[in-house]
């Protein structure tokens, strides 16, 4: 296997990449644009050919779709039409769900997936169901990754009728980004699914042993002669809210009232390029990050849900180790801000979040292939009031006025592969600057058979007011197409100084490691199966100290049942030696030898009532023990309502934790690491709802109750990272109690043109007791202090 890893970089300038797909429709220009009412009575919709023949992806995979499709295609110089009939012999089976925008529900719907570059690399999804529901995202990375917050201004309109149902849509080019060229050609690609009978049909088939996406896409023709003039939009917002809670030198009177507006600015100076920028914006309808309980070494990742920073991330994102990690985390810019009272006084004001005087992007991709992203973001000083325990009133800066700037590019190579780089800066008012620079690259090989793709970046930041320097870098190999057999081998490291998170998200530096993964799959379905697969791994992590951190292993299965019921299983064992983070920066701490095993269990999600259950066990050679079980519900009473509970229990029993480290003479000079067994239990309860008035008229709620209690006992001192000895200590329990809840009234009452009334409820504290009852800890909860805000946003849409 090495040399033939070995062998294709050898031969990475010569390989061969990204087959193309041979199925074209052409698209015809029309005179008169039909009017888009899904009824598709205008002649000119037959002078174009239609897109037909779709291939089975499931059930049976390969062969003709059980129900025709057709699609058809007409533009002007406004935009390109699309005439969609799903033929269907039992229209009493389609299935028609309403839902808000962007929530992709069991429901008949259809797909237009258009490579408007024809970069083999993103395309722009737009999605309808058979109820009319909206829904448009941004597919990158050859189908990898995708962006549903992206939402562009289009038109559909749908019909049942007695043989099927129609999906007529008009999307504006103003909605797309394409070459400034006389003749278009963009990649396209048409999916149906028919959640009824669990099938899925493409227009251009791409067989589940190939790898890729996007790059596998058919072509849309015949597009030409189009103009691309500037085009700008301007979201002017105003809102207002009042804020209820309980009375404070904060609050006096327990009432507090705001009002504040700003705007949205979009400006798309040629048609591959797009200016966006913000002033003091507001994002009040968002949703709330829910409560955790992380009493581990490692920062929480709460991912970005402010539409302007999530919109675009196909172009700015420089992913380092997985999921969250990288060199640009957005949630930097406006980040929450944490004020201390002075000992014995109290906190009279304070700014909750670093407010965004400003931001600016610029997105977007050249003819020659280069993406741009470039980002600019200030946010003001804050300053919080205070009152100390003499009764003096005073302002401390909390906050320092900072800018936050970052540069991506990265240039389309070869023919499916690209290569880029990254810089970033934020500079804080009478503070040293901080800066990051990347490089990453990604090669497809053999038809996307096989891909090379990794980074090296380089840091300079001061997080402790020390200056510090250092480097990161990975390597991944991987086959990531054929019948069967998948595998991935991954190097990497990072520098004992490596700093990004005064921009970016990063848990920990200070290692380096490789994890081979082998998998076998079999997507053929069998008598009693529709798909399995079986994968194993190996994890070896060190610190640049020598310390062992990682040396685990793994087992896991996955099938899916001809019932479509799913089931997996996964058993993993750690006998890694330290950890070099636990003791908070006063030595090694001897790791417990970890067993662990998971399961889960998921029903047919075609059903209206879809359950999955979770369950995971641990067991260490110290004779700790945990035990995680989460069950999911999702409940469809009718087609415009949707309800889902998730409940989730933890609870760890004698695992050895830190404490403290404190200051003992009787032990010795320098500090003394404090461990004990820690038993910890949580209760997790979120429900969500959906009610759908009209496609643009939706009622949401979410609330969470969260209980997370602790205790310890068998207090000991380190004496080595091996060895502890018993020591008299005490550490009170906890009770972590949360509620937060969310109700939003969104409606676009005109296409871009939003209202939302929103009323939030938050209550949060912290007893110190163990062993309370659920059913005692919802009353302890509810009888918390309250805090209650109502808020009513109105957004306009302008455009030119």
């Amino acid at each position: 296997m090495a040399r033939r890893l070995i062998s294709l970089l050898l031969l990475l300038p010569l390989a061969a990449i990204a087959g193309k797909n041979p199925r074209t429709v052409h698209a015809v220009r029309t005179s008169i644009p039909p009017v888009i009412d899904g009824r598709l009575a205008e002649p000119e919709w037959q002078h174009a050919s239609p897109a037909a023949d779709f291939t089975q992806i499931d059930p049976r995979e390969g062969e003709p779709a059980s129900r025709r499709t057709e699609v058809r295609v007409l533009f002007d110089d406004e935009a390109v039409y699309f005439a969609c009939k799903m033929y269907d012999d039992e229209p009493s089976a389609i299935t028609a769900h309403l839902s808000r925008r962007d929530d992709l529900v069991e429901s008949d719907n259809v797909s237009i997936c258009l490579d408007t570059f024809h970069d083999l690399q993103t395309n722009f999804a737009f999605i309808v169901n058979a109820a009319g529901v909206k829904t448009d995202l941004l597919q990158f990375n050859d189908g990898q990754n995708e962006d549903l917050s992206w939402d562009a201004v289009w038109d559909v309109q749908t019909v049942i009728t007695d043989d099927g149902w129609i999906a007529e849509m008009k999307i504006p080019y103003q909605a797309l980004r394409f070459p400034e060229q006389q003749e278009q050609e963009w990649g396209f690609q048409v999916v149906r699914e028919q959640p009824g009978r669990k099938e899925l049909n493409f227009w251009a088939f791409i067989p589940k042993r190939e790898s890729g996406w996007t790059s596998q896409f058919g072509r849309l023709l015949g597009i030409r002669d189009i103009p691309s003039v500037a085009h700008l939009e301007i979201l002017p917002y105003a809102v207002g809210s009042v804020r209820l809670a309980p009375a404070s030198p904060h609050i006096p009177t327990g009432k507090e009232w705001s009002a504040n507006a700003g705007v949205d600015v979009k400006y798309r100076p040629t048609a591959g390029l797009t200016i966006d920028a913000t002033f003091n914006p507001d994002f009040g309808q968002v949703e709330a990050d829910p409560a955790v309980l992380n009493l581990s070494t490692f920062e929480t990742f709460y991912p970005e849900k402010r539409p302007f920073f999530v919109e675009g991330t196909q172009i700015f994102q420089f992913n380092t180790f997985g999921t969250g990690s990288g060199m640009f985390y957005t949630r930097r810019i406006g980040r929450p801000i944490a004020v201390e009272p002075p000992p014995g006084g109290v906190i009279l004001d304070e700014p909750r979040f670093a407010t965004i005087l400003g931001a600016a992007k610029i997105s977007g991709k050249l003819d020659n292939g280069l993406s741009i992203g470039v980002v600019e973001a200030v946010t003001g000083r804050g300053t919080a009031r205070f009152r100390d325990s003499l009764g003096r009133e005073y302002e401390e800066e909390v906050e320092p006025l900072a800018n936050y700037s970052l540069i991506r590019l990265r240039k389309d190579v070869l023919e499916n592969s690209n290569v880029g780089m990254v810089l970033t800066a934020v500079n804080r008012d009478k503070r040293t600057p901080a800066y990051t620079a990347g490089s990453d690259f990604t090669f497809r090989l053999f038809e996307n058979m096989y891909r090379v793709d990794g980074f090296l970046a380089l840091t300079s930041a001061t997080p402790r007011d020390v200056l510090v320097t250092g480097s990161a870098g990975r390597l991944t190999m991987s086959k990531t197409g054929g019948e069967h057999w998948r595998w991935t081998l991954s190097g990497d490291f990072t520098s004992p100084k490596y700093y990004v998170n005064d921009m970016g998200f990063f848990r920990r530096p200070n290692d380096y490691g490789m994890m081979p993964q082998l998998t076998y799959r079999d997507d053929v379905p069998g008598s009693w199966y529709r798909n399995w697969s079986v994968s194993t791994s190996y994890h070896i992590r060190r610190n640049f100290d020598g310390a062992e951190l990682n040396d685990s292993y793994s087992l896991s299965g996955a099938i899916e049942w001809a019932n479509y019921w799913e089931l997996a299983a996964k058993i993993e064992a750690d006998r890694g030696t330290y950890d070099d983070r636990e003791t908070r920066g006063n030595g090694l701490f001897r790791k417990a030898d970890l067993n662990v095993i998971e399961l889960s269990l998921e029903t047919d999600s075609r059903q209206n009532v879809v359950a999955e259950l979770e369950f995971e066990g641990a067991h260490d050679s110290r004779n700790g023990s945990s035990l995680r079980v989460e069950t999911f519900l999702e409940i469809r009473p009718a087609s415009n309502l949707t309800l889902t509970f998730t409940l989730e229990h933890a609870r760890r029993w004698r695992e050895r934790a830190w404490v403290r480290n404190v200051s003992d003479p009787g032990v010795g000079p320098g500090l003394t690491s404090v461990v004990a067994e820690r038993t910890t239990r949580e209760w997790d309860l979120t429900t969500r709802g959906s009610f759908v008035f009209t496609r643009d008229l939706t009622l949401q709620a979410y609330v969470q109750l969260f209980s997370a209690e602790g205790m310890y006992g068998g207090f000991a001192r380190m004496v080595s990272p091996e060895d502890v000895v018993p020591y008299a200590y005490h550490e009170p329990p906890f009770n972590a109690l949360a509620l937060n809840s969310n109700v939003v009234l969104r409606w676009e009452f005109l296409p871009g043109s939003t209202a939302y009334l929103v009323w939030s409820q938050r209550r949060e504290g912290d007893l110190e007791r163990f062993g309370v009852s659920p059913g005692e800890g919802i009353g302890d909860l509810f009888g918390l202090p309250a805090e209650n805000v109502v808020t009513l946003k109105v957004s306009y849409w302008f455009s030119r």
